[in-house]
C-alpha cells in the first residue's frame, strides 16, 4: 500500500500540484526536444527547483481549456 501511495504522490507547493517532464511528455505524447521547445517559446509554464523542472497542473489545464475546440458532429 505504501508503494502505491508513493507512486501516486504529486509534488505540491502550497496548494498547487506539479507534473514532471516525463508526465507531461506522456500526457501529450511529446518527445523531450518538443517539450524543450515549448519551454523555450513559453508555450508551457514551468518552474525549476534545483535542476528539476516542474509544470503546474492547473496552468496546463487552463491552456487545454483555452484552446479547446468543439467538434462539428
Amino acid at each position: 500500500m505504501l508503494d502505491t501511495l508513493i507512486a501516486a504522490h504529486r509534488p505540491t507547493i502550497v496548494t498547487e500540484s506539479y507534473l514532471t517532464g516525463e508526465e507531461v511528455m506522456e500526457l501529450f505524447s511529446l518527445c523531450p526536444r518538443t517539450l524543450q521547445n515549448y519551454r523555450d517559446r513559453r508555450v508551457l509554464p514551468y518552474t525549476t527547483i534545483g535542476s528539476k523542472i516542474l509544470y503546474p497542473r492547473s496552468e496546463i489545464e487552463k491552456i487545454l481549456n483555452r484552446n479547446y475546440r468543439k467538434s462539428l458532429r
